[in-house]
């Protein structure tokens, strides 16, 4: 992990550290189809980040958003990664309705704070990059509410199989009665609401 020379220094006076983390989620629109972007982040206020060369809007959840410790480790093992947010908040009413949250890219980041002012500190390192893969809603009477956002790592990809194994013309040529997967090619293009 590559810091800059003043979260390197912070760090190295071992007094401690302090983040906050970013939550990036890219989606899409249900009534146009095109790529939304949403941000939470842990902080108290909304605020701006520039990250990879754009300067992103987060909205700040604050305490209410729950993010367990990130573990940044290589290799190729699917991570489920789970956030808890506040349900009815207006970004993740907006996120749940008005985006399609199906399959929604996510990137997590970590914003190193200064100790003594609280101010971000540096650039904000990627430690999480994947999509999302449910978002249950918790409604209870008693009790706190929350939206969990269950995220798997991009190595999920790994563990799809080789359409070219499982076709309808491979199906076909073994039993020309098969017709098991014979519209196969076309369903990832179908739409299916998901969430709404």
């Amino acid at each position: 992990m590559q810091y800059d020379a003043t979260t390197q220094s912070q760090l190295e006076e071992r007094r401690g550290t302090d983040a906050r983390v970013l939550l990036w989620i890219e989606a899409k629109n249900r009534a146009t189809g095109l790529p939304e972007v949403i941000g939470f982040w842990s902080g108290d206020d909304h605020q701006e980040f520039l990250i990879d060369g754009e300067l992103r809007t987060y909205f700040g959840a604050g305490q209410v958003i729950d993010v367990p410790p990130i573990i940044v480790e290589p290799g190729f093992q699917v991570r489920n990664y789970r956030v808890k947010l506040p349900p009815f908040t207006e970004e993740v009413k907006t996120l749940l309705q008005a985006y399609e949250p199906r399959l929604a890219r996510v990137q997590i980041h970590s914003c190193p704070l200064d100790i003594d002012t609280g101010a971000p500190l540096g650039t904000p390192q990627r430690r999480f990059k994947g999509f999302l893969n449910q978002a249950p809603e918790e409604r209870k009477r008693k009790g706190v509410s929350f939206t969990e956002l269950v995220m798997v790592s991009n190595a999920r990809m790994l563990t799809f199989g080789l359409p070219l194994k499982r076709s309808s013309a491979e199906l076909q040529r073994r039993n020309p009665d098969d017709r098991g997967r014979e519209y196969i090619d076309t369903t990832g293009q179908w739409t299916v609401p998901w969430g709404g």
